[in-house]
């Protein structure tokens, strides 16, 4: 679906970059400490809190994709469809890391908005 990837080019919610590295590293150990911390929130009980952080796990994950494909997104849906059109179009990624990445969107939105979250929930969320 690249229209909504050049979309959001033609809006200025993503962009070109330089490749940075350094960047690509960051986001990915942003995505290394998150999913940590949602293990343990799991392990804790808490739900809600492991839900959120494993969708940032996911983010910051997909955010290093792009980083390393010379964009950035600004938004979360943005993001989606970067990796959907540089990554899942090409045959890069199979399509269900979208549907893992819409699955925590849409999880944490109800989690951190509408207090609805569950274990099952929370395990697939990352």
């Amino acid at each position: 679906m690249k229209y909504r990837f050049e979309r959001c080019l033609q809006r200025g919610k993503i962009v070109r970059i330089p490749i940075d590295h350094e960047l690509v590293a960051k986001e990915l150990r942003e995505a290394e400490q998150d999913l940590a911390v949602a293990e343990h929130s799991l392990t804790e009980g808490n739900m809600k809190w492991a839900i959120i952080q494993g969708y940032y796990a996911q983010f910051h994950a997909l955010r290093a994709l792009v980083f390393s494909g010379g964009y950035r997104e600004k938004s979360h849906s943005c993001l989606r469809y970067a990796v959907e059109a540089l990554y899942v179009d090409e045959g890069l990624l199979p399509a269900s890391v979208l549907e893992d990445f819409n699955f925590a969107m849409r999880t944490r939105e109800g989690a951190d908005y509408g207090c609805v979250y569950s274990e099952a929930d929370a395990r697939r969320a990352w």
